[in-house]
């Protein structure tokens, strides 16, 4: 399999990109993050049908607060443009020590950092082992450049100065970080079009659900969110990671693990007004979720849900969220765009 594995790699990368437009770095090898658990997270490698065609596979194993879900995709080096990946999905649970899942057609089980499935079917076992994989950002640790105005500056080993926020009620930790005090923050700095980069982390919360599991948002002029949340594995909704909460869905889901440092990178147009402050062209956002298109030139017209809704004009601050859950934040920075 080892072998197959590696002649396949390059119909494996691009069977995945084609997937879910991945910027981040698909890398097999790493280990599940401290504080979780030893088998959330992402598995990749090639899948067998029984005719012998083979198949990239993208797995995510998630907690949940009894049991684990699995979803596997598969993508087909051949499959027509705009064809959807087949999905998989089947429960998980940990007995010993050991895991085991699947349904009347799929069995699996992880170890040693590998998750094998085998499918059964009237023409013989379909079969796949992959491999644990951990995936980056490719925009990561993003300095930010001339000119920029930075409003959480990153350090690694160095606590951030919370100088630029109006709320200082807000935690910053000695890795770099910050996270949430009690009540949301909000910038001094307030900006019209920008650019605008964002690294968060959601917790390990498996006994939560929903908007109680890893609950934050990034609200852009204070009124605009873009929301952030555990929605590791799952098919994303309106208010699910990634959404423009209430307006748009993400075009795909680009979450990482909990307990993963990830990224937003926002393109922001400011919304144009007329003398007596009446908007004539609502805002628009760009947003890329760990280098992953997942809204383009989105209209965004009326504040969001929890937006700062006592603020007016062309220009407002960046809020951060305050929805209870131990959500971390870092290198965070802005670039003004003219017009």
């Amino acid at each position: 399999m080892r072998y197959v594995l590696a002649t396949i790699a390059a119909v494996a990368v691009t069977g995945l990109v084609a997937l879910v437009g991945l910027g981040a770095k698909d890398a097999p090898g790493g280990k599940p993050p401290a504080g979780g658990d030893a088998f959330t997270g992402e598995y990749v490698g090639a899948f067998t049908a029984p005719c012998g065609k083979l198949c990239h596979v993208d797995a995510k194993v998630y907690p949940r607060k009894d049991d684990f879900g699995v979803t596997m995709v598969f993508t087909y080096p051949k499959a027509k443009p705009g064809a959807k990946p087949r999905r998989v999905e089947f429960t998980g649970k940990v007995a010993d020590g050991t895991f085991t899942a699947g349904n009347t057609k799929w069995k699996a089980s992880i170890s040693d950092k590998a998750l094998a499935a085998v499918l059964s079917t009237k023409k013989g076992p379909g079969k796949c082992k992959l491999d644990f994989a951990v995936r980056k950002s490719p925009t990561l640790g993003a300095k930010p450049p001339p000119g920029a105005v930075v409003l959480l500056p990153f350090a690694p080993g160095k606590k951030p100065s919370l100088d630029a926020w109006e709320n200082r009620g807000w935690k910053a930790n000695a890795d770099g970080s910050m996270n949430k005090g009690r009540g949301n923050i909000v910038s001094k700095h307030a900006f019209g079009s920008a650019k605008i980069h964002v690294e968060f982390m959601t917790p390990y919360e498996p006994a939560k659900r929903g908007q109680g599991r890893g609950n934050s948002g990034v609200y852009v002029h204070g009124r605009y969110e873009v929301q952030v949340l555990d929605s590791f594995g799952l098919v994303p909704g309106g208010g699910d990671c990634g959404a423009i909460y209430g307006v748009a869905p993400p075009k795909t889901n680009a979450c990482l693990p909990p307990l993963r440092w990830q990224t937003y990178d926002i393109t922001f147009t400011a919304p144009k007004m007329d003398t007596d402050g009446k908007v004539t062209q609502p805002g628009r956002m760009t947003v890329l979720h760990n280098g992953v298109k997942i809204h383009e030139n989105v209209a965004v017209g009326g504040t969001t849900r929890a937006g700062m809704r006592n603020l007016k004009g062309p220009t407002g601050p960046l809020m951060l969220q305050d929805h209870g859950n131990l959500v971390k934040y870092r290198n965070i920075w802005l670039v003004a765009l003219k017009g």
